[in-house]
């Protein structure tokens, strides 16, 4: 091969190679990377759970708790020396049935309902003269409410409570004779107000934790002596239950 065809094959050699690396670029370099990433469209669209929907619908419980209450007596005689209270507590528990529905995902409205049994009672106190007061609330006991709660989870419900009470009363306030003594018998029923926290455990179990207070107002009426007394009963209580949906 002569000098002149070597020249020849050695151009045509470099015109094919360029022709190769403009059809088919290199890949970029690390300088030419600040270009932003295309995301990858995800194939599932986003969706949010509401909070705590097992929660929907008819549930009951179980609960158990510390009653602290306030019982007060006004016994008209003799320039109302006859004024009195005592503070009654003990134990309590209760079966609860009710009924949830999810306003919104955050926010639940309810209705609810107790049933149950208490022994909360004061130690016999001299008032006057030899008079003696006792106190006790219960056996009976219970509550028709309703709920408004807030989810600041979607497990953690934060609620305010309110509605009608009852309880029964055994009041008594025993004089020197037996036209002085004055008595408290009866169902008594008033207003409940309340709050608690409740906490989903597991599917369709949760536990709270609340506290109400019981305002059953004055019972008023007449010794034998046709003398003025009354009571006043209040009661606050604290308990833990757990509820279960149906």
């Amino acid at each position: 091969m002569t000098t002149k065809d070597c020249d020849r094959a050695g151009g045509l050699l470099a015109a094919t190679v360029i022709a190769l690396t403009m059809a088919c670029p290199m890949p970029s370099s690390a300088a030419d990377k600040g270009a932003a990433p295309t995301r990858r469209a995800s194939s599932e669209p986003l969706y949010e759970e509401p909070a705590a929907p097992a929660w929907r619908g008819l549930y009951w419980g179980m609960s158990f708790g510390y009653g602290f209450g306030d019982s007060e007596q006004s016994y008209n005689r003799n320039d109302n020396h006859g004024i009195a209270s005592t503070e009654p507590t003990g134990g309590l528990g209760a079966l609860t049935v009710g009924y949830n529905w999810m306003w919104s995902p955050r926010i639940l409205l309810g209705i609810e309902g107790d049933i149950g049994l208490m022994d909360v009672s004061a130690d016999d106190k001299i008032v006057y003269d030899g008079h003696i007061y006792k106190t006790s609330y219960g056996p009976w006991w219970g509550t028709l409410r309703g709920r408004a709660g807030y989810f600041v989870t979607p497990g953690t419900l934060l609620y305010a409570t309110a509605g009608w009470a009852f309880m029964d009363v055994d009041e008594i306030s025993i004089g020197n004779t037996p036209g002085e003594t004055a008595v408290n018998e009866d169902f008594k029923s008033g207003v409940v107000l309340g709050a608690g926290v409740e906490q989903a455990l597991m599917p369709g179990v949760t536990a709270k934790l609340e506290y109400l207070h019981m305002d059953f107002g004055t019972y008023e009426g007449y010794s034998a002596n046709r003398e003025d007394y009354s009571f006043d009963n209040r009661l606050d209580l604290i308990r833990v239950g757990l509820n279960f949906k149906f």
